[in-house]
């Protein structure tokens, strides 16, 4: 037995299959997210811990780390910190990327821009210098490089262990709160 299928019954039949795909892509995509949130969590818990004693190393002293610190700007997130390291004179901004790219440098420079204006939830940083820094376990291009020209420290991976590359010649960026 034959069945005819009208011009209908095609597209009825492939806008079936459309919804199917899309909520297939969206599902895969819901998925991802979650894959890469726990992944950029793992990666800052690998640098957290050593963190507070690198900058040590370069003068500044830490009191608090915090992970995760959100800002908001008229009821709407307006930014996420990876890493907040502060001390009562000092803020550092911490971006963490498994791989980091040129273009994570200028969105974390962007970042940092819109902390001088909006404080971060329930944390007041007025008064305080800001710095900037940026790590990851694999670098793509020369994204440390220009992360370095543009003031922020660089944290690399190297073996089993986290360190700041910046040299002695170094002069961090410092960057004023305005609120």
């Amino acid at each position: 037995m034959e069945i005819e299928l009208t011009k209908q019954d095609i597209l009825e039949l492939f806008a079936q299959q459309a919804k199917l795909i899309e909520t297939s892509r969206i599902d895969f995509d819901k998925k991802l997210g979650q894959l890469a949130g726990s992944w950029g969590r793992f990666v800052a818990e690998m640098v957290k811990p050593k963190i507070v004693e690198l900058f040590k190393e370069k003068g500044i002293q830490i009191e608090t780390t915090i992970q995760s610190v959100e800002g908001f700007k008229d009821g709407q997130k307006y930014y996420e910190i990876d890493l907040l390291l502060i001390n009562t004179n000092v803020a550092v901004v911490v971006e963490v990327k498994s791989s980091l790219s040129i273009d994570d440098v200028n969105e974390h420079l962007e970042r940092i821009e819109k902390i001088r204006k909006v404080s971060p939830k329930r944390i007041d940083l007025s008064g305080v210098t800001i710095y900037g820094a940026v790590a990851g376990m694999i670098v793509e291009g020369e994204a440390d490089k220009y992360a370095y020209k543009k003031g922020l420290f660089v944290l690399r991976q190297k073996g089993n262990i986290v360190e700041i590359v910046n040299d002695f010649k170094f002069k961090p960026k410092e960057w004023t709160v305005e609120y």
